[in-house]
């Protein structure tokens, strides 16, 4: 994981280099012991259901779909998996649930009701919307796997009475990265039943054990913000019966021997040698003698600077993406680069598009030199979506915002853009796609995030004491009135106005910048040709003659 920046710039895409890797390895991270040579590995992500699944929850799925797609190329056996957390316990109460829901904390989401009563269960109401919108954002549609379900089936029975079994090795393995004035977690035991008598996870305190029974006394737990309320009983649990949960370090590694993980995603934070991560790791080789994955770390996504949150009301959930951006955007986000923090504003979509744009139009021009040209190809290879084919399009996102806001029909705006000459009736059928797709995207978003400094109008009553027009640009202004009347297309109106700066040495940046004050009441806005025929060419004309 540490040069993988810079073997990307050697021709080796990051998620190439992690595929390498796995498929090169041959003995186990902390022991000697053999990686075995099983039918078929497993890239996993997984998310936790306890709280709001937003478009930060998609960048595992993504990033995890990238290597595993790089192994399938290499030909290597693995299927791609998605595990839904489902057992983790409510810590808190999440913005819009009702208050009363604060008798469930301490209790496992699986076992929750619905708040809204359209669903089984309250971890329900949240997977059911994200698996809705997941697929969109990738080509391979993974298996999807519940904890609760695997608990309940029985499928970690074995390894479970295995790591109970083993409890103190994995004390010692914890105690490790223990300060030497901490207490040791010698009683500490892995497993934690469910209580038979109000059903909460959390609240259960083992104070017994016996070969797999274990004696539990449900008693209050403090979580950060919140308390789980105990009910103080007194009772029983067979590990072999598989009614509880493992502790995060220990029920990870059993998830990676329960579905053979080679690979797997996980946040910056885990990268410390101390972090659950690596914990689990050494409990997977040496108490469950699975190699453990080769980890994807990456950098978290944060909006305009702050953490997502519903009491901040700044979440960002994936079908919102989807109204107003391509997926494949979001995808380049991600995949671009792993250990860099992401900072997301809607008003940067504008900006995401053109990247999108610019790198689709530097494979298909052969852009750079020749590791350059590699280094695009295999980008946007991992980019794009197996059904979807991105092109390079004419027409910029900041382009169809504006017709999007001056033409709301895109029929309309379809005919506005052939007038400009932006469109010569040859395109591909993809190309005519991918423009309609970009119109309505950009209508969705003009209605819905478009900041004050984006929306687009002519301004009808100019206030010409807000506007200082120095006199060598107003005496340009019936030439380029002239040129705005006569123009055919966006282009000529677009490189008189450079020309005429520059052949009456007036600096380019002042003329535009004055144009579209009296145009649009702002200092900067979409090309003047594109603008010029959206607003009108004799309205604009009229406009510079008055003055």
């Amino acid at each position: 994981m540490e040069n993988l920046e810079k073997e990307q710039k050697d021709v080796k895409f990051w998620a190439e280099s992690i595929a390498e890797t796995i498929a090169n390895r041959e003995k186990f991270h902390f022991t000697n012991e053999k990686v075995p040579k099983l039918k078929k590995w497993s890239v996993k992500s997984s998310s936790s259901l306890s709280g709001i699944l937003h478009i930060g929850r998609l960048s595992d799925l993504i990033r995890s779909e990238a290597v595993f797609n790089a192994l399938k190329e290499r030909g290597f056996p693995v299927e791609f998996i998605y595990v839904t957390e489902d057992m983790d316990p409510l810590r808190k109460i999440p913005a819009g649930v009702p208050a009363s829901f604060e008798e469930y904390i301490g209790t496992a989401v699986s076992d929750i009701p619905d708040p809204w009563g359209c669903h089984k269960s309250y971890d329900k109401h949240h997977l059911e919307e994200f698996l809705k919108v997941i697929n969109e954002f990738l080509s391979t549609k993974p298996q999807i796997f519940s904890m609760r379900e695997e608990y309940k089936k029985g499928n970690f029975a074995k390894d479970i009475v295995e790591i109970v079994k083993n409890s103190k090795q994995i004390v010692s393995i914890i105690d490790q990265f223990k300060e030497k004035d901490e207490a040791s977690s010698e009683s500490w035991l892995p497993w934690r039943p469910i209580c038979d008598n109000c059903g909460k996870l959390q609240t259960t305190e083992v104070v017994g054990v016996e070969g797999t029974k274990v004696e539990y006394i449900c008693k209050d737990y403090e979580f950060e913000t919140k308390v789980a309320k105990g009910c103080g009983h007194h009772g029983f649990s067979d590990v072999s019966k598989s009614n509880g949960k493992l502790a995060w370090k220990s029920e990870w590694a059993m998830q990676w021997k329960r579905w053979n993980v080679c690979s797997e995603g996980a946040g910056k934070e885990y990268e410390s040698k101390n972090s659950a991560f690596w914990i689990n790791a050494e409990i997977a080789e040496k108490v469950l003698h699975f190699p453990m994955p080769e980890p994807i770390f990456y950098e978290h996504l944060i909006i305009d600077g702050v953490k997502m949150s519903a009491s901040l009301g700044n979440i960002v959930y994936p079908k919102d993406w989807l109204e107003c951006s391509r997926p494949e955007t979001l995808r380049l986000l991600y995949l671009k680069r792993l250990m860099k923090t992401r900072s997301f504003s809607w008003s940067e979509v504008l900006a995401l598009e053109l990247e999108l744009d610019r790198l689709a139009l530097a494979v298909q021009e052969k852009k750079g030199d020749e590791k350059d040209q590699q280094n695009n190809v295999k980008l946007l290879h991992f980019v794009s979506l197996q059904n979807r084919k991105i092109v390079p399009l004419k027409v910029d996102y900041s382009m169809a915002l504006m017709l999007a806001q001056l033409f709301p029909d895109v029929k309309d705006s379809f005919e506005k853009l052939k007038e400009m000459k932006l469109l010569a009736g040859k395109e591909s059928k993809e190309e005519i796609f991918s423009i309609k797709e970009r119109l309505n995207l950009a209508l969705a978003f003009a209605e819905k995030h478009a900041t004050l400094e984006q929306r687009i109008a002519f301004v009808e009553n100019l206030d010409l004491s807000k506007i200082s027009i120095v006199p060598e640009i107003k005496s340009l202004f019936p030439a380029i009135a002239k040129e705005f009347m006569a123009a055919e297309s966006a282009d000529e109106i677009q490189s008189f106005v450079f020309n005429i700066a520059k052949e009456n040495n007036v600096q380019q940046q002042s003329l535009f910048t004055t144009l579209y004050s009296v145009l649009i009441g702002k200092i900067q806005g979409p090309k003047i040709g594109g603008l010029v025929f959206a607003l009108g060419k004799d309205k604009c004309a009229k406009r510079l003659l008055e003055l």
